[in-house]
Order: structure tokens, then sequence, then C-alpha cells
């Protein structure tokens, strides 16, 4: 009973190990992108593009070569910022922010808001 249950084990193992690296588990690598190297920078402006549109909720990917701006304006709805590469300033109801890679800033509904990137800058914004 014991070499049935070890035989048993070791073939879960192995089957478990079978498909632990992405490139043997075909399913692994279905929804997972890099969304740094999904968007581009633009010389014609900052470059914008959706990611995912959910009942609720929207998320873009945008990419801000240094200097370039997204003008003031408000939405209707709370939103956020995800900053994935470089570092900008934010403007939010006349107050200034600075946020870089790896930090998220809060975007509320009907407060006036724009961007300046003061580097290359990508980030994702959920809205």
């Amino acid at each position: 009973m014991k070499k049935i249950i070890l035989t048993a084990l070791l073939l879960i193992c192995s089957a478990a190990t079978a498909y632990s690296t992405p490139q043997e588990n075909p399913l692994a690598r279905e929804n997972v992108a890099n969304l740094s190297q999904t968007i581009q920078y633009s010389d014609q402006g900052f470059a914008k593009k959706p990611v995912f549109k959910g009942a609720t909720y929207d998320i873009l990917l945008f990419a801000f070569q240094k200097g370039q701006q997204l003008p003031a304006h408000t939405i209707s709805l709370d939103a956020f910022i995800l900053v994935l590469e470089g570092n900008a300033t934010v403007i939010i109801d006349g107050k200034e922010y600075e946020v870089a890679a790896g930090e998220k800033i809060s975007l509320p509904k009907n407060l006036s808001h724009a961007l300046t990137a003061k580097e290359n800058f990508k980030m994702l914004l959920v809205k």
C-alpha cells in the first residue's frame, strides 16, 4: 500500500512540475503581458492604448516622452494612476504631486487634474 501511495505522489509531483514553467504550459502565458512593452512612445504626443474594459471600469495604458503633457481636465468618476516607468508631476485641484515608478495616485472625481512627464513615463489609468 505504501508503494502505491508513494508512486501516486511521485506521479502527481512530476505532473505538477511538468507544467511549472511558462514555456511548457500553454495556458500559463495566455493572460500574461508586459505592459511597459505593449505601448511605445510617440513624437506626435502622448500615446494611449486601452488595455481592459470591464462592466464598471476601464484600464488605459499611456506613454509620455519627457515634457509631454496631459492637459487639465475633470472626469465624473474616481480613478487612479499606477506608474510603470519614469516619473511625472501630477496636478490635482491645483496641488502638485511627484510620482515615480511603482507608485499610485488617486484622482478624485470632479477635481481638475493634469500631468507632465519629467522623463519618459508610462502609466496605467484605472477609471
